[in-house]
């Protein structure tokens, strides 16, 4: 009994937390911050952005990767008796 006891918050945090997420899941709009309130749809935007420009740069660095390990790969088996 003693050890049911401490796990009660837990659970019940673990309650609230599977409860909000399930609320969110079925379209339910979450609270808003206070301070964030009217400047959410420009940060998104540019947060869009953001991402869209590193995932294009890391794009083209494995691409650059791929290409440069392919073409050693073929100059290397040309070379080879």
């Amino acid at each position: 009994r003693g050890m049911q006891n401490r796990t009660e918050p837990w659970q019940q945090s673990l309650r609230a937390l599977l409860s909000a997420l399930n609320h969110s899941l079925q379209g339910a709009a979450p609270c808003a911050p206070a301070g964030r309130a009217g400047q959410g749809g420009a940060r998104d935007a540019n947060a869009f952005l953001y991402i869209l420009f590193v995932m294009t740069l890391f794009a083209g660095t494995v691409g650059s990767l791929v290409l440069g390990y392919t073409r050693a790969r073929r100059e290397e088996g040309h070379r080879d008796p």
